[in-house]
């Protein structure tokens, strides 16, 4: 491969998951800002009727769609590598068949088994009116179950024929669409009809589906101008595609070790979700106050974790087309270098995010929440910022064994990091509190991701230490911008927490003053130049182009 075309590959490389990181960070940002409106709508005491059900949602949507999506991607990508374009329209076919019947089957399923969940989620201490309530939740979340998975088929589709801006594009929408619809229905039906305040987390779980419904529309008319030219390419084509039931195998060989991973790797939620009440209540603290800490766990600060794990989300998905295709070919230089430029892009990025919500999670609770309950939102944002930067990691190394056909090592991997999640949930929290549950999450990670880079090193030869040097520099970048916030609290400033939006300025002054210095010193020793392959000049004016 000439240097040019090196160049480009990397650009590529980094432009497709940047440009994907960026959609799932806009459709994560639009996500945070709504908490607060639909929080003084819905009330804190009812953020458990909305968190809860996700958990059980997101693990049988895992069921529904047989980890097709990423199978989906990965074994376009090696059609079109070969150009075997009937065999893609052929895949595309069966799998937008499986996931339509696989969610419609999954979503009555939901509703069967909405009540005996919702016993379970809240407790021995829960009246029949929250127990119904749950139940609801569940019953109208089922709607997702089914239309999800459908987007799932487009999504997994175009991520195979490396079509990651309209990966990007569409969640954007699919979230402005929830959120319209989250916001504005709550309105109407707390606001102006004066129902209870549950409503507003019915129409939020409702709006789910509307988002998801608005995304498969955008994708519909995104195929109607792109599939004609991939299906003429096919009926030109003379070689027969590869046989149906051989397609079949390839994608449940590849999709169900994605469904074990997807439905372990969300084990710590559901340990947490089931245990984390009960475990508290047993613990001495009050019901009430325990379904509070949960709520603000699972939805406050999740929201803003979210912030640096869209890292994760968008590496996840660009790594995917670009390392099978390596694969294919056996270009095993481009493929270690890959794993390097992902985790090296992740860690620049994600590790200073981390680090800012972690030493000012007092005034970033304050500003987006307000300074009720402040004292357990800054304590619990400033343990989850550190399992933000380690569950950015994780999916990354977990998409990345599956690709490489280590399926096998990473769902054992995975298996193992759900057992030190046990082992540690109840000893931890026993110790420390109610943030032991974020601790024993972060040692889960820990575990997972050491198991899978040695894994990669051994069979593939990937090589950790430049990655290791870098991330060194990158704390002491970290460390040199909390100097600069401890050299400011020296000077007799100090967060106004009563009034949001002074806080809000006062944060953002700092912030824009501790990541200059981020960026300034890691700069001076060329960390940034290396990860993006472009000096300091291009970066600040250039940017990131597909060439």
């Amino acid at each position: 491969m000439s240097t040019d075309t090196s160049s480009r590959v990397k650009q590529s490389f980094l432009a497709g998951s940047l440009t994907s990181s960026a959609g799932v960070f806009l459709a994560k940002a639009i996500g945070l800002f709504y908490v607060i409106p639909f929080t003084a709508l819905a009330g804190e005491k009812n953020m458990i009727f909305y968190s809860a059900p996700y958990t059980y949602y997101n693990v049988l949507l895992q069921i529904s769609s047989a980890g097709l999506p990423y199978a989906i991607a990965a074994i376009v990508a090696k059609y079109v590598t070969r150009n075997d374009y009937k065999t893609v329209m052929l895949i595309r076919r069966l799998s937008t068949a499986i996931l339509s019947v696989s969610g419609f089957l999954m979503s009555m399923i939901f509703i069967l088994i909405s009540k005996p969940l919702a016993t379970a989620i809240l407790g021995s201490q829960a009246t029949g009116l929250d127990i119904s309530q749950m139940r609801t939740c569940f019953m109208i979340l089922a709607i997702a179950l089914f239309l999800v998975p459908i987007l799932y088929s487009y999504r997994g589709f175009y991520q195979g024929m490396k079509e990651l801006r309209v990966y990007a594009d569409s969640q954007v929408l699919e979230q402005i669409a929830r959120v319209a619809a989250l916001l504005g229905l709550g309105y109407v039906t707390v606001k102006i009809l004066r129902f209870n305040s549950i409503w507003a987390v019915y129409m939020a779980i409702l709006a789910t589906s509307i988002g998801a419904l608005c995304a498969i529309l955008f994708y519909s008319r995104f195929d109607r101008r792109h599939i004609g030219a991939i299906a003429r390419t096919a009926r030109a084509q003379e070689t027969p595609a590869v046989r149906k039931n051989d397609i079949l195998k390839e994608l449940f060989a590849f999709g169900l070790p994605y469904l074990f991973a997807a439905i372990l790797g969300n084990s710590q939620t559901l340990i947490n979700t089931n245990f984390f009440v009960p475990t508290m209540t047993k613990l001495g603290m009050q019901y009430e106050t325990a379904t509070l800490i949960y709520g603000i766990i699972e939805v406050q600060c999740d929201k803003l974790t979210s912030i640096p794990q869209v890292l994760g989300a968008g590496f996840s998905v660009g790594i995917v087309p670009y390392m099978t295709t390596a694969l294919e070919t056996r270009n095993m230089k481009d493929l270690r270098r890959y794993v390097r430029e992902c985790l090296d892009t992740v860690l620049y990025i994600g590790v200073p995010i981390c680090f800012c919500l972690c030493v000012l999670s007092r005034p970033i609770y304050c500003v987006m929440y307000g300074n009720a309950n402040l004292e357990y939102g800054a304590q619990a944002l400033s343990y989850a910022a550190l399992l933000a930067i380690v569950t950015t990691i994780t999916p990354v190394c977990s998409s990345m064994m599956m690709t490489l056909h280590l399926r096998k090592e990473s769902i054992f991997y995975l298996l193992i990091g759900f057992i030190v999640k046990c082992v540690t949930f109840y000893p931890a929290m026993r110790l420390i509190g109610y943030p032991g549950a974020i601790i024993s999450s972060v040692l889960c990670s820990c575990t997972i991701i050491y198991l899978c880079l040695g894994k990669i090193k051994n069979r593939y030869g990937a090589a950790y230490g430049q990655t290791l040097i870098r991330l060194f520099k990158m704390i002491l970048g970290c460390m040199a911008m909390n100097g600069v916030f401890a050299l400011i609290e020296l000077a007799g400033f100090t967060f106004n927490t009563v009034s949001r939006i002074v806080c809000l300025g006062q944060l953002a002054l700092v912030g824009i003053a501790g990541m200059i210095v981020y960026i300034s010193v890691t700069a001076a020793m060329k960390v940034p130049q290396a990860v993006f392959h472009k000096s300091m000049k291009q970066l600040l004016t250039g940017g990131f182009r597909r060439r």
